[in-house]
């Protein structure tokens, strides 16, 4: 009788992951990204949506919902069914950093939001204005000390590692910076082109399309070595010995969302890396792809919730 049981229990749980995941999807998917058009995050959702639309034969769509370092898009992917229907291209700072110095951020993004797949890493170009009179790291930091307070860095946003990676190194070189937030990095690298602002700390896929038009300027690299695609950029290790900042695109979907969904995500995304085209695009981007497992993923954000938690609690970074 106990074996007939087991037996029946095992197949009606067997049946029952089959629905949830032959049942999606059942309409189209939409992703969601914290930023502008045209950003870093922006082209890793593109690329991911029109590769999604591809094998799974059904339209992905991309939502851009800037503003507030992603709690509005955030919101967005929480007010949807836990489904599969709606995912989230995060970044470190919406699962990570922001609910530090946001307190708009009531929730508490790892047990709001399920881990699917990393998809990229990169690090960050300390960006000058080309009339900034520093052309290296050093003069840069020289002319920083002078007058303590007046150079200027744009962010996608109070909490943003695009903030932390400039506060950070503001730190370790022993300047004072004045912060100004923006709700992408488009906007930042228009600003920084006009004059507006002095210094963007941006994703290498940012600045290398603006170098021929020479109004910009790039000083160093957050990464542990130079970059291929910028190889005369010295990083700011060279300088600063054991300096390394870096973040990650990835999606993550509505928490109590069917496990074999997410598993069916995970595994299609990851076909992108069998894609030469979608890896030399990454390349190009200055971004290392990932596609690490959803396990992976989800200890690597617990990781590095412990590792900015303790950096973050008395930077008195908070959002403006």
């Amino acid at each position: 009788m106990l074996r007939a049981l087991v037996a029946t229990a095992f197949a009606f749980t067997a049946a029952s992951a089959a629905v949830a995941q032959g049942n999606w999807p059942s309409k189209p998917i939409t992703i969601v990204v914290p930023f502008g058009a045209g950003g870093n995050t922006d082209v890793m959702a593109r690329l991911t949506a029109t590769h999604l639309t591809k094998v799974l034969g059904t339209s992905v769509v991309v939502d851009n919902k800037p503003g507030a370092s992603g709690l509005i898009a955030a919101r967005q992917v929480l007010g949807q069914p836990a489904d599969g229907h709606t995912l989230f291209m995060a970044t470190a700072t919406q699962v990570v950093t922001a609910p530090f110095v946001n307190a708009s951020f009531n929730f508490d993004p790892l047990k709001e939001f399920a881990p699917v797949v990393n998809i990229g890493a990169n690090a960050f170009v300390i960006t000058t204005r080309a009339s900034l009179p520093a052309k290296n790291l050093g003069e840069f930091v020289e002319l920083a000390k002078k007058e303590p307070g007046k150079i200027t860095y744009g962010s996608g946003g109070a909490g943003a590692l695009t903030q932390l990676s400039a506060f950070m190194f503001g730190k370790r070189a022993g300047i004072d910076m004045t912060h100004v937030p923006y709700k992408g990095g488009a906007a930042v690298i228009t600003d920084l082109i006009g004059g507006q602002i002095d210094m963007y700390s941006a994703s290498p896929s940012e600045v290398i399309p603006q170098l021929s038009a020479g109004k910009i300027r790039l000083l160093a690299i957050s990464s542990p070595a130079r970059l291929k695609e910028l190889p005369n950029v010295p990083t700011i290790a060279e300088t600063y010995p054991g300096y390394e900042v870096s973040t990650w695109n990835g999606l993550v979907a509505r928490a109590g969302t069917p496990a074999e969904v997410l598993d069916r995500i995970a595994s299609e995304v990851a076909k992108m890396k069998d894609d030469p085209a979608i890896l030399k695009k990454l390349e190009d981007m200055g971004v290392v792809p990932m596609f690490v497992t959803r396990a992976a993923f989800g200890t690597q954000i617990q990781r590095e919730v412990d590792m900015w938690s303790k950096v973050l609690k008395n930077s008195g970074i908070r959002a403006d």
